[in-house]
């Protein structure tokens, strides 16, 4: 397939109609993405904010830049992807735009561009996987397909000109993204930094990277004054302690003021003759002995030292049980648990980081035939998305406890429990989402 070089495009410009068209095509699942309508009006104002009318199609690039770089979590992240390469997908069908045409307009690379379509394209016709490889192997601007456009493919027949019908298993279009909190704080700072269509990304990003810088040396600065202060204050203690010791401290000498220095006495010039005291060394060396004979075996009594117990209410309870038991800081402070006042049917969701998905997949698939878990509704468990894997589980109550316990031991994960609105669970079940976030 060869594609001719058609003429220079002037820049897209998308208006309110564009966006409604956009939204339609991607057929959103509102109820499952605001949680049964009780967050409709946040997404209704997001998509307000997010789509503004008479955006060029490098403003909306940089729009889906800045949100996947401001949202915290894998689902968020997920689905700002996944919107992303809808509409690039949209603007390369319904504007007659061609490949290399679309990667000028987008500032993105041409082989990028290329492979997100190819997998767009291979989502609605899987049998045709040589067919797409070979049409978007577009690796640079010497490739033949650069100025190939979605017409000339609709051309020969082997694609259609609709692609309205989404998947059967597609969970993007339903994921419930305004249950996190995270949604919230994106969508409040959102309003202060994009609300209107003169938005620039990299103003933002160079405005966020002095901050970062001015916050760095501002705590730098901080931590050399105080420990100026610091040592200026040790050597000014140490001077005031020596100064005190010092006038505690004096030295007496013997001063003998009862002595008359002007007597002297007289040489012995004769009387009675002075006998000498002999004495018997040897006696005086086994009396000192003696003493330090009695010394040592004199019984000394000293205060033992005292101990300090910990306190009992830094024990477990139980020793057996005590890793299995929830504390107060998991469930308070660490926010390990959610409860939700809605609805009578309670629904569990696994938030999961990984480094090796392929490894974590295989553990839960060996779980969830360890335990009897099916599958809701067409969902394939295991279903890849942009960013990790996504689980729609129906586990057995009777191995419900098990079961949770050996999936959040399979890696880093954060159990969540929520109650829905919904239809009840089956009996004796109940639902498990697990989300495999790929780090």
């Amino acid at each position: 397939m060869s594609a001719q070089q058609p003429k220079a495009l002037e820049e897209m410009i998308f208006h309110k109609k564009d966006f409604d068209q956009f939204r339609e095509w991607i057929n959103l699942n509102l109820e499952a993405l605001t949680w049964q309508g009780r967050y409709a009006q946040e997404f209704e104002e997001f998509w307000e904010i997010f789509f503004v009318d008479g955006l060029s199609l490098i403003q909306v690039m940089e729009r889906f830049r800045y949100a996947t770089n401001e949202s915290k979590i894998g689902p968020l992240i997920s689905w700002f992807n996944w919107l992303f390469e809808r509409f690039l997908s949209f603007v390369f069908i319904n504007q007659d735009i061609s490949i290399y045409q679309l990667s000028l307009q987008t500032d993105l690379p041409v082989a990028k561009v290329a492979s997100i379509l190819r997998n767009f394209f291979l989502n609605y016709y899987p049998y045709l996987d040589d067919y797409l490889s070979e049409t978007f192997q577009i690796s640079n601007v010497a490739s033949a397909n650069l100025y190939l456009t979605f017409n000339q493919m609709a051309a020969e027949g082997k694609i259609t000109s609709a692609l309205t019908e989404l998947e059967r298993d597609d969970v993007m279009p339903s994921m419930e993204i305004t249950l996190y909190e995270e949604w919230r704080a994106f969508l409040q700072k959102m309003k202060r930094e994009i609300y209107h269509p003169q938005f620039d990304f990299k103003k933002i990003k160079a405005s966020a990277s002095f901050n970062k810088q001015w916050r760095l040396l501002r705590e730098i600065s901080l931590m050399i004054l105080l420990g100026f202060i610091l040592m200026l204050g040790i050597k000014k203690w140490n001077e005031y302690r020596e100064k005190k010791m010092v006038e505690k401290i004096s030295i007496y000498e013997p001063q003998f003021k009862w002595l008359d220095k002007n007597l002297s006495f007289k040489p012995f010039t004769g009387g009675k003759k002075i006998t000498p005291v002999e004495f018997d060394f040897e006696d005086i060396e086994d009396a000192e002995n003696q003493k330090i004979v009695d010394v040592v075996n004199t019984n000394r009594y000293e205060t033992e030292s005292e101990v300090v117990l910990t306190s009992w209410d830094s024990l477990p309870r139980d020793f057996g049980t005590a890793d299995l038991e929830q504390s107060d800081y998991e469930e308070l402070k660490k926010r390990g648990y959610r409860e939700s006042r809605y609805g009578n049917t309670k629904v569990y969701r696994v938030m999961m980081k990984s480094v090796d998905t392929n490894t974590s997949r295989q553990k839960l698939n060996d779980l969830i035939g360890t335990y009897s878990v099916t599958q809701v509704d067409n969902v394939k468990p295991g279903k890849a998305v942009p960013g990790g894997f996504y689980y729609n589980l129906y586990v057995p109550r009777t191995h419900l406890k098990e079961f949770l316990a050996q999936v959040v031991d399979v890696d880093d994960s954060i159990l969540y429990e929520s109650r829905t609105r919904t239809t009840r669970n089956p009996a004796g079940k109940n639902k498990v989402f697990i989300w495999v976030k790929s780090i």
